[in-house]
């Protein structure tokens, strides 16, 4: 695995990129042609011919366990959530500055979740029904997502804040002023931790991916509520190409 400093010369090129909706700005693309992402635009050509794509299957027997623990500190604030967006793909909440974690003594800032059914990434073949992709910047510009799995059970109550402001259609946004989004991580839990990329267009790499290893629970009807609006929209898992997983 590319050593996670490596990863800040991508910062540069992945710095403006980092909305969920950018690339609806500019070029159309549907779950319906994953497979010709690609071709649409040049800037697109990531999704078609890069080597270390998002998401892969995460295999037991291809985890390696980390030289020294690398402990996840969230500083989370339940007050920094600015508005709900329902943006065709997903719905995606947007945050103003404040919430932040840190990584190897790197702060990333909080900007943006967002969700798919079923989960992206899967854990030996098998998909959780619902992942939240919280997505983050460092100050030179380097993306990591947390990539928070759900499993169905009790009913979530930070989801539930999220979902009571949810628009019903695309291109509608909505104000919201509390999401307890410190609710969805937990402090020095273990995880997996991956180089990869976006997984909608431009599918660019340099991306950090941090899974936690503990799903949380969503409700059977929470999972559906964004199902029935959204759809299922969660790219194919890509071609590993080697790559290594540690686990912290």
């Amino acid at each position: 695995m590319k050593n996670t400093k490596k990863l800040h010369v991508m910062g540069a090129i992945i710095c403006g990129l980092l909305s969920f909706g950018y690339a609806e700005e500019h070029k159309h693309w549907s779950y319906d042609e994953v497979s010709k992402w690609g071709d649409i635009a040049n800037e697109f050509h990531a999704c078609k011919y890069g080597k270390y794509q998002s998401p892969i299957n995460i295999e037991s027997q291809n985890i390696i366990p980390a030289k020294s623990k690398n402990n996840l500190h969230f500083s989370y604030l339940n007050n920094t959530a600015q508005n709900v967006v329902n943006n065709g793909h997903s719905i995606q909440v947007n945050f103003k500055s404040g919430s932040s974690f840190t990584l190897q003594n790197t702060k990333f800032e909080l900007v943006q979740v967002h969700f798919h059914t079923p989960s992206e990434y899967t854990i030996d073949n098998k998909h959780y029904p619902m992942v939240a992709h919280l997505v983050h910047k460092s100050s030179d510009g380097q993306m990591l997502v947390v990539a928070v799995m759900f499993q169905e059970g009790k009913q979530n109550p930070t989801i539930q804040q999220i979902w009571d402001k949810m628009p019903q259609k695309s291109g509608e946004t909505n104000n919201i002023e509390v999401v307890d989004i410190a609710n969805l991580v937990k402090s020095n839990a273990p995880y997996y931790r991956l180089d990869g990329s976006l997984t909608t267009p431009p599918c660019t790499e340099g991306v950090i991916w941090i899974i936690p290893k503990e799903p949380m629970s969503a409700s059977k009807d929470q999972i559906e509520q964004f199902t029935n609006i959204i759809g299922k929209n969660n790219r194919p898992v890509q071609q590993a190409n080697g790559r290594v997983i540690i686990e912290d």
